[in-house]
């Protein structure tokens, strides 16, 4: 499911992301006419939950959030409330695909191999260690790349209906 997309430069969120509560919650909190807050916090939401975000490379979610905050001038006291918290919840089950569950891991698998490598002391022991785990690495990049873009064909495939088609409630279930 798809519930937030890009539209040309801009956010869109689908319709249905509004039939699930806390987004719909989080819009009506917002009293602006240009709803400045809820696209913040949506901005959060998608980039910290979100596997096409650019911000997954960060797998620990703390830096993941500190980053996001820098990037996207959000200042560092600025904290998440429960109910963005709950909607990321949410949206993080209406997102996850076998693709998201195998890129996610192997991005954290990639970056255990990466902090190995550069707080390895170097012993003979050592040295075979890490000469095993380099020859290994354009394997994983490879792979990495693959579960990317299968990640991107589930997310593609979600959206597309065949023909003049067009999806039945439940369908994406």
């Amino acid at each position: 499911m798809k519930l937030i997309e890009f539209d040309g430069m801009e956010f869109k969120v689908a319709d249905e992301a509004f039939l699930i509560r806390p987004i719909r919650e989080l819009f009506r909190e917002d009293k602006s006419k240009k709803k400045e807050e809820f696209w913040k916090q949506i901005s959060y939401l998608w980039f910290m939950t979100d596997p096409r975000s650019t911000y997954m490379y960060l797998v620990n979610e703390e830096e993941r959030a500190k980053e996001i905050k820098t990037q996207e001038g959000l200042g560092d006291d600025w904290e998440p409330s429960d109910l963005l918290k709950e909607a990321m919840d949410i949206y993080r089950k209406h997102t996850i695909t076998t693709a998201a569950i195998l890129l996610e891991g192997m991005r954290k698998g990639i970056n255990s191999l990466s902090a190995f490598l550069g707080n390895t002391a170097f012993s003979e022991k050592t040295v075979a260690s890490m000469t095993s785990a380099l020859k290994q690495i354009p394997d994983l990049s490879k792979a990495l790349a693959e579960a990317e873009k299968a990640l991107a064909r589930d997310f593609a495939e979600d959206d597309k209906a065949r023909g003049s088609a067009e999806k039945a409630i439940g369908e994406d279930i």
